[in-house]
């Protein structure tokens, strides 16, 4: 059973007065031996009859569509929450009202009446005719990055027959939810950062080179390292041969977030900027997504699991893009948070001298010791701090030092 009666509200002096008025007419009639109580008692009695069919059917002949959707939303877009109801009942639902509620993600502007209490419910008036469906469509805006859900979903109407309020709640879980991004905090220089540097991908105008993906040879010149030499090449020739590798660019980042801070060398809270920083990753993301490079996402917000953070494996594109916007949209306000030097360690093991890597929220003196060894590996770090204006990367140097102490 899908909707599930609420008898708190209702009152059963009603029923209990019906049966008591046909016991009484009964007597009369016995009494006075006389038809015209009995009359009553017939008429009563299908009354009674009629009134607990009708009781008894309450919420068994509502059916609310509930399919699967969410809804993705920047802040500030509009979109509907569409609901259709059917009443399957030869009985009307006259003057009710439909409650439900939703998180504070999104905002039913249209239906909002008071403003304090509109995060309790969300009312409308609402009558269902017999054997019709109707169609609600409740206009939403997007207020703030987070998750919002329908959920206490409730249809007060009159019951129509006694003087009593009937109340029905809906009790499997509502599939439809709204998923709004951070909003795209600008964070400048961003292109000078977003250029060629050693990597993966082969490119004739690269300055890189991959010594272990030979070319071939050429006709050794004076400007050549001594070490490029190829000798066996030199003696088959008579000339002096020089080795040729492949050039390669990296158009790949691994952007990291601290949404932590720390507040003792033992505890971590939750950054009271993280919206910011959750706003410069979308942000980078969608840069890198525009100029078709290929980036990896490590959050430490804590998950159980192998990889006790979140984390987004290398992609491009936007199906990429859009869902490291949504994993960006459900990290909770109040997200437990691993420790951010515990993970530049576990990552760590795995960077190479070919990544290029973003940070983005606040250092620690521990996280820069950690960070100088991956700069002795030549892997090429830059640093988004957060900023009340606009935020700008830099290559990371020992002016973040302010900031982790």
């Amino acid at each position: 059973m899908k909707w599930q009666r609420d008898h708190a509200i209702e009152g059963k002096a009603g029923y209990d007065y019906v049966l008591l008025a046909i016991i009484l007419l009964a007597v009369i009639g016995v009494m006075f031996n006389t038809t015209i109580p009995f009359l009553g008692v017939g008429a009563v009695t299908a009354y009674l009859l009629i009134f607990k069919w009708y009781d008894s059917g309450i919420g068994k002949n509502i059916l609310l569509e509930n399919p699967s959707r969410t809804i993705k939303l920047f802040p500030d877009e509009t979109a509907n929450l569409d609901l259709n109801m059917e009443n399957r009942s030869i009985f009307p639902m006259i003057n009710g009202e439909f409650q439900l509620q939703m998180g504070p993600a999104v905002k039913a502007y249209k239906h909002v009446k008071d403003e304090e209490t509109y995060w309790h419910k969300l009312k409308i008036p609402l009558s269902i005719l017999r054997k019709r469906k109707t169609h609600i469509s409740i206009p939403v805006i997007a207020q703030q990055r987070g998750v919002a859900k329908v959920h206490n979903i409730m249809y007060y109407f009159p019951h129509l027959f006694h003087f009593e309020s009937a109340m029905i709640r809906y009790t499997p879980f509502f599939r439809t939810e709204f998923v709004v991004f951070p909003r795209l905090l600008e964070v400048k220089g961003v292109e000078a950062v977003f250029q060629m540097m050693p990597g993966k991908g082969r490119s004739p105008f690269s300055p890189y080179e991959d010594v272990q993906s030979p070319l071939g040879t050429r006709e050794y010149h004076y400007s050549d390292p001594f070490h490029r030499i190829n000798w066996n090449a030199s003696v088959k020739t008579q000339k002096l041969q020089t080795n040729v590798y492949e050039r390669e660019i990296n158009r790949s980042f691994v952007f990291l977030v601290n949404i932590g801070k720390s507040k003792t060398s033992n505890m971590v809270q939750t950054n009271q900027h993280m919206e910011a920083l959750l706003s410069y990753t979308a942000y980078l993301s969608k840069v890198a997504t525009e100029m078709d490079i290929p980036f990896e996402l490590f959050i430490n917000s804590r998950r159980p699991g192998k990889i006790p953070v979140l984390h987004i494996p290398e992609g491009e594109g936007k199906r990429h893009y859009g869902t490291t916007l949504e994993m960006l949209a459900r990290i909770h306000k109040q997200s437990l948070v691993f420790p951010f030097d515990k993970m530049l360690f576990n990552i760590g093991n795995q960077l190479t001298h070919h990544n290029t890597c973003i940070i983005i929220g606040e250092l620690t003196e521990d996280s820069l010791h950690l960070l100088d060894k991956w700069k002795k590996k030549n892997v090429t770090i830059f640093h988004v701090p957060y900023s009340e204006g606009t935020s700008v990367v830099k290559p990371l140097g020992q002016e973040v030092l302010s900031h982790a102490k």
